[in-house]
């Protein structure tokens, strides 16, 4: 058998890389890492989407792309090569490129510039942040409504706030600066808070769509598990640092969540999570509800009714969709704050245990004419229950009650947040019967489920059930036409409607790639799929061949519905797209197929997800950013397993999943041609080496006879 080299040389990079781009160079003095893997073509892509892709994302800004008067000039990279995405984004994007910034680049000062960016210019006064650049839009999102408007929703609402805690873990395991992490986490805690005043208490976080724009969920269960994933990441900070309570406060967050989801997402028909839910709001107007009488109304544009319209109103209108821009959809009282009152009926008895009401959201509001306290009556006589707001800048109070069957309830307010202003009132009046609080909505097993398995969500038992279904069904989410891509959002798309689809751009998101795709990895590699994990790369792989969208080399942004042919440019694509070849490189490469992690306590873990044979032929890398100053590399063979590090001079911790050839009761460990001492754990070995300053340390494993 022939033996692979331990690395490949940088000499090697240097040389011409022949693809379908063109000639890929890479400067002198200029290092990425460098892949050794059976299947070339990875290396190919991985080196490709650096230099084609992410590194001209990150060239100085040019006049031309400051022409918007949404741009951001303080931007440490653009989203694509073309500047066709002139701002900043903190939702969806960032924290993609700062993984890969940080995994191929090792550019910690790059990252540490979008965080400060992120959190000087994005974070809003009551701590959430806002997911994009939008001109003159206090909370930088835009409303959308469905394709039959039938719906008016805020996608990615609540995505660039969740990302922010996940990116400062990032940045804290890669750089272990606790300095930083002490300096930094009191603005993760705002995120935080801001987070729970979207929870209610069933656990549920009305998020919107949150890897996606162009497809309605508003209680998005891929959001449920990532702020599932962002609590854990943020207790495990705080616990580090000695903060008890602030660690507690951020599991009892995941633990309430995991609640809600088990209760209201988990199918065991199904045997998998729905996909998203949403309100079952009874008191619209186009459901039972109707306004029976109010204290005043200011005018006919703030009338009573509209406060049943089902429309928050919180963004601007940026798109000309027709749904109108934030405060155009509440009902004001005219001259009355506390003591401002509107009474909703029904149109027949119902039982309801839960009202939720939203303050009015205008951005020249002033804080007395948002409610702090009131009350709630009922038509059977029942005792009142109290109404407590929360302070957000879109503020709201959920509130349960024991269940009651009634043909109206009446709001009063009591107390306002602040003095000034005159005309109370509120944007939404929310009332959700008992037998059936949310609505579920499911095309098939999807997106939902990678993520609830990707992050642990999912128990033993359920990831088993949701394997098995997903493995029975796995050709639905990749092929169209003959052709495969990785990864569509579900696995009956052609079965979204009119109620499901934005108006703008159908079936835009139903192939989502990579967003998705990070999921599907992610899930692969708890269940020990190496095989697919490789499968959906050669995916990847085809479409980096393409001429669609950037044209061959590239990848653009999406690709359309049953549009796969060569040559075609899909529907509203991005055509250098850089978010797809960060998550290509950083996740499903790096973290994934090469298992490349780090924990809180700057422990390196190594535990490939790769297929059988390629222990036989031989694998590693050289050169991957997974602590900052440090390098490492290792290669894997069936039954060896070699890496050398190198950084600052201290001791370093190492996990490495063992090769299948070699059993842990008969391993070996050589640190620099010495014998050194280890510990099992399952199937990975824990080690400790001493680092000296400028040298690197090599370590091995193999079997002992």
């Amino acid at each position: 058998m022939q033996k692979v080299p331990l690395f490949l040389t940088f000499n090697l990079l240097l040389t011409l890389l022949a693809c379908h781009a063109g000639a890929l160079t890479v400067q002198a003095g200029e290092e990425i890492p460098i892949l050794n893997l059976p299947d070339k073509k990875i290396g190919e892509v991985y080196r490709a989407n650096w230099i084609n892709t992410l590194k001209p994302c990150t060239e100085n800004l040019q006049p031309s792309d400051l022409a918007s008067p949404h741009s951001e000039a303080n931007r440490p990279w653009k989203v694509d090569v073309n500047g066709h995405y002139p701002g900043w984004y903190p939702g969806v994007d960032v924290k993609h490129q700062a993984a890969s910034y940080l995994a191929c680049g090792r550019d910690l000062d790059l990252v540490l510039q979008a965080w400060e960016l992120t959190t000087k210019h994005y974070m809003m006064t009551d701590g959430g942040i806002k997911p994009s650049t939008m001109h003159n839009n206090p909370q930088g999102i835009w409303p959308e409504a469905t394709s039959g408007d039938s719906v008016v929703y805020y996608p990615l609402r609540i995505v660039a706030t969740i990302d922010y805690i996940i990116l400062g873990d990032m940045i804290f395991r890669y750089s272990q600066d606790r300095q930083w992490l002490k300096a930094n986490l009191p603005a993760m805690r705002r995120a935080r808070d801001f987070l729970v005043g979207w929870i209610d208490d069933e656990g549920l976080l009305l998020s919107h769509s949150y890897d996606l724009d162009q497809v309605y969920r508003e209680i998005d269960g891929v959001a449920q598990a990532s702020a599932y994933f962002a609590f854990q990441r943020l207790a495990a900070l705080e616990k580090l640092l000695g903060n008890e309570d602030e660690s507690r406060k951020a599991e009892a967050l995941s633990r309430k969540l995991k609640q809600g989801i088990n209760q209201h997402f988990w199918d065991s028909k199904r045997g998998y999570f729905t996909e998203h839910l949403a309100y079952n709001n009874i008191a619209r107007r186009d459901r039972i509800g109707s306004v029976m009488s109010v204290s005043s109304e200011r005018s006919p544009e703030y009338a009573a009714a509209k406060a049943l319209d089902g429309i928050v109103g919180i963004g601007i209108d940026a798109f000309g969709v027709g749904i109108g821009e934030a405060g155009k959809h509440e009902w004001s009282a005219k001259n009355e704050t506390a003591r401002a009152w509107i009474q909703i009926g029904l149109k027949q008895p119902t039982k309801i245990s839960t009202a939720i009401l939203v303050n009015r959201t205008d951005q020249k509001l002033q804080a007395g004419e948002r409610f702090a306290k009131g009350y709630l009556e009922f038509s059977d006589g029942s005792a009142r229950v109290g109404v407590e707001f929360n302070s957000l800048n879109v503020s709201r109070a959920v509130v349960s009650f024991s269940p009651r069957t009634v043909s109206w309830v009446k709001f009063v307010g009591t107390q306002m947040q602040g003095k000034e202003g005159q005309h109370a009132g509120l944007s939404e009046f929310r009332l959700l019967p008992t037998d059936e609080p949310y609505l579920k909505f499911n095309h098939g097993m999807t997106d939902t489920n990678f993520a609830m398995v990707a992050f642990d969500v999912a128990d033993d038992q359920q990831a088993l059930k949701i394997w098995s279904y997903f493995r029975e069904h796995e050709s639905s989410f990749y092929e169209v036409n003959g052709l495969f891509a990785p990864t569509w959002i579900a696995e009956k798309t052609e079965t979204y409607g009119a109620s499901d689809l934005n108006k703008r751009a159908p079936y835009k998101d139903c192939v989502a790639m990579a967003r998705i795709w990070r999921y599907d990895a992610l899930m692969r590699q708890r269940m020990k799929d190496g095989k697919g994990v490789h499968r959906t790369l050669g995916y990847a792989n085809a479409l980096f061949d393409r001429p669609s969208g950037g044209g061959a080399g590239w990848f653009a942004e999406r690709y359309g519905l049953g549009r796969f042919q060569p040559g075609d440019e899909a529907q509203a694509t991005i055509p250098k797209y850089a978010g797809y070849p960060a998550i290509y490189n950083a996740i499903i490469v790096q973290e994934v197929l090469l298992g490349m992690n780090v924990d809180v306590n700057g422990v390196i873990k190594i535990s490939p997800s790769v297929p059988e044979d390629w222990y036989d032929i031989g694998f590693g890398q050289e050169g991957c950013g997974v602590l900052h100053n440090h390098k490492l590399g290792f290669t894997y063979n069936r039954n060896r397993f070699k890496g050398t590090l190198s950084g600052p001079q201290g001791r370093k911790t190492l996990s490495v999943q063992l090769p299948p050839g070699i059993k842990s009761q008969t391993c070996s460990l050589l640190v620099n041609d010495k014998k050194a001492k280890f510990r099992s754990i399952g199937t990975q070995v824990v080690f400790t080496i001493d680092l000296p300053a400028g040298e690197d340390v090599h370590f091995s494993l193999s079997g002992v006879d």
